[in-house]
């Protein structure tokens, strides 16, 4: 199972989250509506990557992604402390996990194996700052977004955009 959770709905409210005076106005509070599991609270932080780095609206769509190591108040609606939010518009689809290279193939596949990536000369490779990555991207932590992925198991997609995490 990965440790990375995605959770995707439309945001029905955007607000400041002012727990400490040093935290003041570094974190928002999105309420959300999700599909899987009704109004959700998600927390964007200054570390928090999203996608494109373009501002978050009201009714935008999106999939978010958070940490299941990471400790989770219980409470209603649920919060989660996210690591990565994708705009997801006309069915776009993201996964956040490490992936690694099949032997003898040019994909990249998840650990548990339920998703392998057909890399294509199309296929756009970039660092969170949007410069290009050059390198083997086997063994990264990746957000991946694509269209479409084959109901096989395990499927498949040829992604449209990676951005690569490289750490350190």
């Amino acid at each position: 199972m990965s440790q990375y959770i995605s959770v995707s709905g439309t945001i029905l409210r955007i607000e400041s989250q002012n727990n400490t005076a040093s935290q003041n106005g570094c974190s928002l509070n999105l309420v959300m509506q999700t599909q899987s599991q009704g109004l959700i609270q998600a927390v964007i932080s200054g570390s928090t990557y999203v996608l494109g780095c373009q501002p978050l609206k009201v009714n935008d769509h999106v999939i978010c992604f958070y940490s299941s190591l990471a400790p989770v108040p219980l409470i209603y609606p649920p919060q989660y402390r996210l690591l990565a939010v994708v705009p997801a518009p006309n069915g776009t689809q993201a996964a956040l996990d490490v992936f690694t290279w099949i032997p003898h193939s040019n994909q990249l596949a998840n650990p548990d194996d339920t998703l392998r990536l057909n890399l294509s000369a199309q296929t756009e490779f970039t660092l969170p700052n949007g410069q290009p990555f050059a390198g083997s991207p086997s063994g990264h932590l990746m957000l991946v977004t694509y269209r479409a992925a084959t109901r096989s198991i395990p499927a498949q997609t040829t992604p449209d955009k990676i951005v690569v995490f490289c750490e350190g």
